[in-house]
């Protein structure tokens, strides 16, 4: 049969058009039986079969509370569930290993009724003590950068095994999104004891997920076994899923029509439209909550001064970056927080060039023959490399030369790190389906720099946050995230330009691939037929 895909306008975000890409996306795929091993598939007798995910950059950090970085937070959907989660196609919650839950009249309080009879991957029983370890755990780590998402727990008590009461300081429209995050994804306590903190990275939880981590050669690939104690009948259908590491974009691709991996991940948008005409791979875009932005470091002498900074907004056109990227993939962007969340404030317009003005505020700030700055820049990533060369010849029209500072992962992610730069080109895809993780990273300094823009907020600024995290009333709450957002454009330290939908390509031969709009593996139903 016909091998389905999404068009490039399919993902378009809200409402009908939202859902009808989600649903395109999950019958990606062509006709045919999962292959199967002989004595069939179940729990303990998967599909004898194998896919390999080609991917750009290996994960580093498998500890649910300490990791940071898309490469670790997609990998733990296969490992630990929480009590709720988000559903595949959208960010509505739903339930996980919770069935049901009360909530008290005043708010604080949610019961959460787990189903029976849980098991962690090793076969040992899911008990109240995991329960409480993983929540407490999280609790306790004020400097993890998932903190906002647990921040306002009061206490948790778990009376049994399969009931879990969470109290909140506040009562909290964010409650529930929060509780979707995978650090309180229950963790077996006891692998924790036997492995130590400082090894758990490496180790990685022992969770309920459909898969185990079972070799991991850093740099390389991670291979991960069906958990032969999964919770539903007849799942997963694959036995053992490997992610390899294939940092070039082309040679991803090259290795996807080759047929040496199965899945080919943050395929590039030029590589999306070249593969729509493959006889054997085929494009899937799936709807992301992914948004691009520039961030300025305003601890370099030229960008600490605003009107420098507005100059550079003035100076950049998101349709043209748009048009010389994307390929018909990507819509323009005006702020930092997804236009698929309700929160976004849509009355800020994407940045659109006015040369003229830009000369005129740079002038104005003592620098009539511009400057020169540098771009961090990871290598090999073909969108970035081709958005850097946009922004590049954007600004040089208003007389400020960017240096393009190419580096390998490693040495990108510690530069980003160390706030080891002058301009970087970033990138947020929501972990839960409120704001709150995104506002963690801008206004708790500590955890990425103000999103690598070197300032930390006014108290006015946080105490708006603060407000707008608990409030209960979403009116009220769109109104505090709009002085949010009005104040990151007043300040120009960050320049939004374009939401992408999540990027990749597959064999036409394997189905059941999902990846949903927060970007989590889910990969329950993968395979490959025959």
């Amino acid at each position: 049969m016909d091998h389905l895909q999404l068009s490039r306008r399919d993902f378009l975000k809200g409402g009908a058009g939202f859902a009808a890409a989600a649903s395109l996306a999950s019958l990606v795929g062509c006709g045919g039986e999962p292959v199967t091993s002989s004595d069939g598939a179940g729990s303990g007798d998967q599909a004898a079969s194998k896919i390999v995910l080609g991917r750009p950059v290996d994960s580093n950090n498998l500890d649910p509370v300490t990791c940071i970085g898309n490469e670790n937070i997609f990998m733990f959907n296969l490992i630990v569930e929480g009590l709720v989660k988000t559903a595949d196609d959208s960010g509505d919650i739903e339930p996980c290993l919770a069935e049901k839950w009360d909530v008290s009249d005043d708010g604080r309080t949610y019961t959460f009724h787990v189903m029976e009879g849980l098991k962690f991957s090793d076969g040992s029983d899911v008990t109240a003590e995991d329960w409480k370890w993983t929540f407490e755990r999280a609790m306790a780590a004020t400097d993890s950068h998932w903190y906002s998402c647990v921040e306002n727990i009061e206490s948790v008590e778990c009376p049994d095994d399969t009931t879990v009461i969470v109290t909140t300081k506040e009562a909290a429209a964010s409650t529930l999104a929060n509780l979707s995050i995978f650090e309180v994804g229950v963790q077996s306590k006891a692998h924790f004891d036997e492995v130590g903190e400082e090894e758990y990275v490496n180790a990685g939880p022992v969770g309920t997920g459909p898969y185990v981590l079972d070799e991991w050669v850093k740099g390389e690939y991670m291979t991960f076994k069906a958990n032969p104690n999964y919770r539903e009948e007849g799942l997963p259908l694959t036995e053992e899923i490997e992610f390899r590491v294939v940092a070039d974009d082309n040679s991803r691709v090259i290795q996807l029509q080759g047929g040496d991996i199965d899945v080919a991940d943050s395929v590039p948008f030029a590589s999306l439209q070249q593969l729509e005409g493959d006889a054997n791979c085929s494009p899937q875009v799936d709807p992301a909550t992914m948004v691009y932005w520039i961030s300025l470091n305003t601890q370099n002498e030229y960008l600490s001064n605003p009107q420098v900074r507005e100059a550079l907004y003035q100076a950049t056109d998101a349709q043209e970056i748009i048009d010389m990227t994307s390929y018909g993939y990507a819509e323009t962007a005006g702020s930092v927080i997804s236009a698929t969340s309700e929160y976004c404030d849509t009355s800020i317009e994407p940045p659109v060039a006015d040369v003229e003005a830009a000369k005129k505020l740079l002038e104005e700030a003592g620098y009539p023959d511009g400057f020169e700055i540098s771009l961090l820049l990871r290598g090999g990533n073909a969108l970035y490399e081709s958005i850097a060369q946009v922004i590049l010849d954007q600004w040089k029209k208003i007389g400020v030369t960017v240096n393009i500072d190419s580096r390998e992962s490693t040495a990108y992610s510690q530069a980003r790190n160390e706030l080891d730069l002058d301009v970087v080109i970033s990138g947020w895809s929501d972990d839960v389906p409120d704001p709150t993780s995104l506002m963690q990273f801008i206004f708790d300094y500590d955890a990425a720099f103000g999103y690598y823009s070197g300032m930390q907020q006014p108290e006015e600024l946080q105490e708006v946050n603060r407000q707008a995290t608990v409030e209960l009333d979403v009116e009220k709450r769109k109104e505090l995230y709009a002085q949010i957002q009005q104040a990151f454009r007043e300040e120009a330290i960050f320049i939004p330009f374009m939401s992408v939908p999540w990027a990749s390509a597959i064999r036409n031969n394997v189905t059941g691939y999902i990846q949903t709009p927060m970007g989590n593996y889910r990969f329950q139903e993968i395979a490959v037929t025959e």
